[in-house]
């Protein structure tokens, strides 16, 4: 089974010029996957990496997924399951760094089905503005304590290869 963790936001670019901004952002090379332009990929971290813009999706309970343009996600499929130990950290890190410096806000979800955070800048006392998860009820400046918040949103199934 494959598991997809996706980080859906908005952005004032355009697609192409939103994906020169996060390859700057992050150090990588999302590229047109088989040909075609609106569906951008790349191998980062030793897993699936996608960025496209948000079609098809319907809102469903918490899940507002109409109400964001796009979406960056990283899939492991079956035979790269033994990268699942950092697919959450590493989505968590890229939505930490499109927020410090793209001033990015959004929802996290896993596999199209569970709402993981839903991101919204805030001022927090002691820190000034920064990055504020709504579902945890709490800030993002540390990256553990937060990687265990939303490690407890995560389904049981997923954790199989996790070693908690």
């Amino acid at each position: 089974m494959s598991y997809k963790i996706g980080y859906f936001f908005n952005y004032p670019q355009d697609l192409a010029q939103t994906a020169k901004d996060i390859n700057e952002c992050l150090g990588c090379s999302l590229s047109p996957y088989l040909g075609d332009t609106n569906d951008l990929f790349d191998i980062f971290l030793s897993m699936e990496f996608s960025f496209g813009e948000v079609e098809g999706f319907e809102n469903e309970g918490e899940l507002d997924f109409e109400n964001f343009r796009y979406e960056i996600n990283f899939r492991t499929a079956v035979g790269a399951a033994s990268a699942r130990p950092i697919q959450l950290p590493a989505i968590a890190a890229v939505v930490y760094a499109l927020y410090r410096r793209l001033g990015i806000t959004g929802i996290l979800v896993f596999d199209m089905q569970i709402l993981i955070a839903r991101y919204e800048e805030r001022d927090i006392p002691d820190w000034g503005k920064g990055l504020y998860d709504v579902v945890s009820d709490n800030p993002f400046v540390g990256f553990g304590a937060h990687l265990r918040l939303l490690e407890q949103r995560m389904p049981d199934s997923w954790c199989m290869y996790i070693d908690r």
